[in-house]
């Protein structure tokens, strides 16, 4: 067993090829031993951890100054992987992760929700959680929602959660909880039909998002009936603006000698780190790790604004550059991926988790069954090409621009957004980056062998069929989008009217 919560930065030495002999013999042991959901066991339990706005390289084991050594376990012992992509920006990932629809047929593609607005992901599409529940699952939401909540049918127990405990909002004070219009936003809502409350945690006033969290995880995992299958969505604050770091944190990011900025950032991301190392604790303690998939993923690419790093990816969150849209993201499970540790390099798209990790509970998940998103369970434990050829960055009619990968090939619109360079790179590294400015009116890259962007070929007159495909592709996708519109701001729905917080029932 792993102590899983660090207290310090410590020196982490190789494990000895007797002791790693010994642990593989072990675990191929429990794998034999371990029956699957086909074999009609229990289906396994599932638990995404999904951080806000953390950069490519804001992790340990791409930049060696950072201190995320739980982080580095789930990546050490699991399946990385290397082309995992949600939208650039923080309300749209969130939607197509849990609808498996792009945001552009569900007219969230432009922005993210604000919290006067009457918008939330439709209603009429249903969210895999709510598969979950019919698959016997005990669902629970716990951080930041950010999907609207104006209508209480917006809101997390009444799309596939049993419990949530978190904020609506999108960004707010990460001790205080007080976001725009001074509200306070921190919620804890509870039951279902006649059963449901809604009701405001006073009591986390002062104490630090990422901590209470990862406390109330800890909480749901310690008072769940094992008889059921589990489903956890812990959706982390962390890393988003503003960077405030709890005390004690700094010590863990001493290395970074890349400016105080982004060592507080550091330090920031150590905290999260340390509470995903409770929460795994919490479960092993349980012995539900036996049974576990863990997905630990971003929500997008890191704001280089606050010294996030997405290096050596090209751009930042809010761009269609791969540093806004390929993020860092992990699969774990010490019996349902049999091959671990590896890294998988096909693609995976936000809309395919929920068909994937529906499929990995013991749905039937078939390519007719409606949405966006493909099962790549088989693929990712088989280790075999992606399920998926080709995906949609976004498509957004407001900024008027728009991306398509096919292949290695990535087809951008007009522009990819701003910032638009390369930035924040390691210590010792030399940022000479050349941007190359296109002609053609699109930028065309070879991402499986240029993952940078550096080198534009959509003047390349051997790749042309390649091109000319891509621009009518992408062009067919843009006639299916549903647009953007201007929602209403909904005064009413002022914290100042309900007792200072955010709440809902206003619209």
């Amino acid at each position: 067993m792993y102590a899983f919560i660090p207290e310090a930065r410590k020196s982490d030495p190789n494990m000895s090829s007797v002791h790693f002999t010994a642990l593989v013999l072990s675990l191929t042991l429990t794998l034999l031993a371990t029956p699957t959901p086909s074999q009609g066991a229990q289906p396994p339990h599932i638990v995404v951890i999904m951080a806000d706005d953390l950069g490519w390289a804001d992790v340990q084991y791409r930049d060696p100054q950072f201190y995320t050594p739980n982080i580095n376990r789930l990546q050490r012992e699991g399946v990385t992987m290397n082309f995992s992509y949600m939208n650039q920006v923080c309300s749209p990932s969130r939607a197509a992760f849990l609808s498996g629809y792009y945001p552009f047929r569900l007219g969230m593609q432009s922005s993210v929700l604000t919290a006067l607005s009457n918008e939330s992901l439709p209603l009429n599409y249903r969210l895999f959680p709510q598969d979950l529940q019919d698959l016997g699952y005990s669902t629970h939401f716990v951080g930041k929602w950010h999907l609207g909540f104006c209508r209480p049918e917006m809101t997390p127990t009444y799309r596939g959660f049993d419990t949530f405990y978190g904020m609506y909002t999108g960004k707010g004070d990460h001790f205080t909880h007080i976001s725009k219009w001074s509200g306070y936003d921190l919620q804890d809502n509870k039951g279902q039909g006649a059963t449901r409350s809604f009701q405001a945690d006073w009591s986390a006033n002062g104490k630090y998002s990422t901590h209470i969290f990862t406390d109330r995880a800890v909480d749901i995992v310690k008072a769940h009936n094992s008889s059921r299958p589990l489903f956890v969505f812990l959706s982390y604050q962390a890393v988003h603006g503003p960077i405030q770091t709890p005390e004690g944190y700094l010590q863990n990011c001493s290395n970074v000698t890349t400016g105080a900025a982004r060592k507080a950032f550091c330090a920031m991301t150590a905290a999260m780190d340390q509470g995903i190392g409770k929460v795994m604790k919490a479960l092993e303690d349980r012995g539900f790790d036996d049974n576990l998939i863990t997905l630990f993923t971003s929500d997008n690419g890191g704001p280089v604004s606050h010294n996030s790093s997405n290096w050596p990816l090209r751009g930042s969150k809010i761009t269609l550059w791969e540093g806004g849209t390929r993020v860092v993201s992990l699969l774990h499970s010490k019996t349902h991926l049999p091959n671990a540790p590896y890294t998988w390099n096909g693609l995976m798209h936000a809309v395919d988790w929920g068909p994937t990790l529906l499929s990995a509970a013991g749905k039937t998940v078939t390519a007719n069954t409606g949405g966006d998103g493909v099962n790549n369970w088989p693929s990712i434990v088989n280790q075999t090409d992606s399920a998926r050829t080709e995906f949609i960055y976004n498509i957004d009619d407001v900024k008027n621009m728009s991306a398509l990968r096919m292949g290695d090939y990535k087809l951008i619109r007009r522009h990819g957004g701003s910032p638009k360079e390369w930035y924040n790179p390691p210590a010792g590294v030399t940022n000479d980056r050349v941007f190359e400015v296109t002609k053609t009116g699109y930028y065309f890259f070879n991402i499986k062998e240029d993952p940078e962007e550096l080198h534009e070929l959509s003047e390349n007159a051997s790749l042309s069929h390649i091109f000319n495909t891509m621009k009518t592709k992408l062009a067919g996708y843009e006639t299916q989008i549903v647009n953007t519109t201007d929602a209403d701001k909904i005064t009413a729905g002022k914290p100042k009217f309900h007792n200072m917080t955010w709440t809902s029932g206003w619209c």
